[in-house]
């Protein structure tokens, strides 16, 4: 009996220092990270800006994989069943997981499935038009609805993006419709709009700023809780009368069943390069990220599952289905 208990023993302190060599050692091998959208979108670059940064502080390799589809979801799936080893890793925005599940026809627990690690900030939204409209604010985006419906075309990222339900939820308010247009992506919708093919978007601002910049787009509302940084005069929706807000944020996710010390490894790493006053004001400036309070590691997933039950209340009062 004495023997087996030592065996037993000893089999598992070799499973720890086998755990703890392998932690040790990681990454041994490229990490793959995960974005759910095109090239050229916010969150690509913020996720290529990561990996840069990664190589030079840690000289980690990070190969960025584009799975795009389904408003960012499919990616994050791909993570959710990628081999729980760390060397899989996705780059998300919340809304893919807290808003998705509701109106598509996807697995409803990836936030169950994942492994919440490293809070990144968060993206700033906004509402644009070309800079020749005659739409200079939400109220004359609602009477151009009203005057002419069905006619006022929104393009989206992704079906049952944030932004799709907020404007669904203004409609309701005015009894006007919106027609909304999901895109893969913000780049093709920034370019839709640019070529006169629909009214606005309601997109990251990173998407259309430098249009902005350039006067052939105009900024009519943020739709975040603060003003645009880049834009500090524009008011956010809620100051235009409509108070709908469902932040999201951007962060680092994994498999579900990551082993505790490489995701600490992981924790530890990426925190670091995030937290580097360079990577902040470069992702700041260039990717319109906002810092203001993180959220720790240990509430990521909280506030996942909150913001999840807050999104489904509101796809029930606006009527949004499958």
């Amino acid at each position: 009996m004495k023997i087996r208990n030592i065996a037993a023993f000893l089999a598992v302190l070799l499973s720890v220092f086998s755990a703890s060599a392998v932690a040790q050692n990681y990454p041994a091998k490229p990490i793959q990270l995960v974005v759910g959208y095109p090239a050229g979108g916010n969150t690509d670059s913020l996720a290529r800006r990561l990996a840069q940064d990664a190589k030079e502080m840690l000289g980690w390799e990070i190969v960025v994989v584009n799975k795009a589809g389904g408003g960012g979801v499919l990616g994050m799936q791909y993570v959710a069943d990628a081999q729980p080893d760390g060397y899989t890793l996705g780059l998300a925005t919340s809304s893919g997981l807290t808003n998705a599940p509701w109106v598509m026809d996807i697995p409803k627990d990836l936030i169950e499935r994942s492994t919440a690690l490293v809070w990144l900030g968060r993206p700033q939204t906004g509402i644009a038009v070309r800079s020749e409209s005659p739409i200079r604010n939400i109220k004359d985006m609602i009477e151009e609805a009203r005057r002419n419906p069905g006619k006022v075309s929104i393009g989206l990222q992704g079906r049952g993006s944030g932004a799709s339900l907020v404007l669904q939820a203004v409609g309701l308010d005015e009894k006007v419709n919106f027609a909304l247009a999901a895109y893969p992506g913000e780049a093709p919708a920034v370019t839709d709009l640019l070529g006169g093919h629909i009214t606005a978007v309601a997109t990251s601002a990173f998407s259309f700023q430098r249009f902005v910049a350039a006067g052939t787009l105009r900024t009519i509302a943020a739709t975040n809780e603060d003003r645009l940084q880049s834009e500090p005069d524009v008011p956010t929706l809620i100051e235009q009368g409509y108070s709908y807000n469902l932040p999201t944020v951007f962060y680092l996710l994994g498999p579900r069943k990551l082993p505790e010390a490489i995701a600490k490894r992981i924790v530890d790493g990426f925190g670091q390069v995030a937290s580097t006053a360079a990577y902040r004001e470069s992702t700041a400036k260039n990717n319109g990220v906002m810092y203001g309070d993180p959220i720790p590691g240990e509430r990521l997933e909280r506030f996942l599952l909150d913001e999840r039950a807050k999104t489904g209340a509101l796809i029930k009062r606006v009527g949004f289905k499958n």
